[in-house]
């Protein structure tokens, strides 16, 4: 069976394009089979690209399990000269497909494959990450505590996560290694975190 977070050589390419609007500008981004919601942007990540355009984001950026890079694609359009940003996955065609979104826009972004942070060197003003929460916790939270050491100083991590989906157990154990967790903001069963 065949998940987004790992590449499936025999899966057979479907190529479609998506359309979603942030505050009245009309994004498409190029999907395909095999990828995580590529028939539509999720819920849950829109909610989250809308949060952080709040947050004031810039210097360098990391998005981690970037897909087809609905989060970092996006928040590069708009901030395009605030933040420097990486788009990773473990999944190449996730890579394949950022790179091609990133550059119809023509908008600069490193894209890595990388399971987790196993090729990504540095550290990072933001991590941004949408946890694959069918992967289970204990990878999960492996991903929470080397985003804890691939951060700056003053870096903050966040997160997306359905609250039926853990979000409390989640909270607990990011706050074994943060000195502050936080829900900044919900909606319709969405939590999105922030960690510093």
């Amino acid at each position: 069976m065949s998940h987004y977070f790992t590449f499936d050589p025999n899966l057979k390419s479907h190529e479609r394009h998506i359309k979603f609007t942030l505050f009245d500008q009309e994004i498409v981004l190029e999907t395909d089979s095999g990828v995580f919601s590529n028939k539509a942007i999720d819920k849950g990540s829109l909610f989250f690209i809308k949060t952080l355009l709040s947050q004031n984001l810039c210097g360098k950026v990391l998005d981690l399990g970037c897909g087809y890079g609905a989060v970092g694609v996006s928040l590069k359009l708009f901030l395009k000269d605030k933040i420097e940003i990486t788009c990773s996955d473990v999944n190449p065609k996730c890579v394949e497909l950022t790179s091609r979104n990133l550059r119809q826009y023509d908008l600069d972004g490193k894209c890595s494959l990388s399971d987790g942070y196993l090729i990504l060197h540095g550290t990072f003003d933001f991590i941004l990450f949408n946890p694959p929460i069918s992967v289970g916790k204990e990878k999960i939270y492996s991903l929470y505590k080397d985003s804890k050491e691939h951060l700056n100083e003053k870096g903050k991590l966040y997160i997306v996560i359905r609250k039926d989906k853990g979000a409390y157990s989640h909270i607990d154990y990011l706050k074994t290694l943060f000195n502050s967790v936080e829900i900044i903001d919900r909606e319709k069963g969405y939590f999105v975190i922030e960690c510093l």
